[in-house]
């Protein structure tokens, strides 16, 4: 499939969610980063995967205490969401408001 291919974003991801589940953030933003520059090219920078890459960096940002740098990406996935999905799609509703509520508390 190659180094840039959505599938090989997917498999970053997913090692990215292993390793915040062992609590190795840094390693894990690593991850999720090389997950993010894969999804810009291949997929887009308003693709809604692209959007939960964000989300899940700002979930290690968050976990790590970084609230500040949290916030900034989960806005950037509740935006992308908005524009791909539109404020009225039913997946807007879940993560709109869960997104909206991880918002407030930080």
């Amino acid at each position: 499939l190659g180094k840039n291919h959505p599938d090989t974003a997917t498999t970053h991801n997913n090692i990215g969610l292993a390793l915040k589940s062992k609590e190795d953030f840094d390693a894990a933003l690593m991850e999720y980063r090389k997950c993010l520059a894969i999804q810009e090219v291949a997929l887009g920078k308003n693709h809604p995967d692209t959007a939960t890459t964000y989300n899940n960096i700002g979930l290690a940002l968050d976990s790590k205490g970084d609230f500040d740098a949290a916030l900034v990406e989960f806005r950037k996935a509740l935006a992308i969401r908005e524009v791909a999905l539109g404020r009225d799609h039913p997946g807007m509703d879940t993560f709109g408001k869960w997104s909206w509520t991880r918002i407030t508390h930080l």
